[in-house]
């Protein structure tokens, strides 16, 4: 089956504002790494595998119940696809943000296999 780069990105954009755990699981490798924009090594935070996906974002989901990525564009290959967004969110005991950002996807047989986020920081 072809990739289709423009029903891979609306399945993304989808499970993540759904905040639907199996529906991002389900699009990753079993050996997938995330990393997220945040965290204190110059990397930000990274977690490998699945098991390890889903407790980082069930801890994101529960502290952020509203976050959400708007998207302003893509672009989406077998190998590769990119996703620029607006984060905005209120965490629990702290107020509203809104963050400009993309997702860089390495694909392989039409799964992430890493996640890369990288964000724009106020200084």
């Amino acid at each position: 089956m072809a990739f289709d780069g423009e029903q891979f990105i609306t399945r993304f954009n989808t499970v993540w504002n759904g905040h639907d755990l199996e529906g991002i699981l389900a699009m990753m490798t079993e050996d997938v790494i995330f990393e997220a924009s945040f965290g204190k090594d110059p990397w930000g935070s990274r977690v490998v595998g699945k098991p390890a996906v889903r407790e980082f974002l069930r801890d994101r989901f529960e502290r952020i119940p509203d976050v959400r990525w708007d998207e302003t564009r893509h672009f989406a290959c077998p190998e590769l696809a990119v996703v620029e967004w607006v984060t905005t969110g209120t965490p629990r005991g702290a107020g509203r943000f809104e963050t400009h950002g993309c997702d860089i996807l390495a694909l392989r047989d039409g799964r992430i296999a890493a996640k890369r986020s990288y964000r724009k920081a106020t200084l």
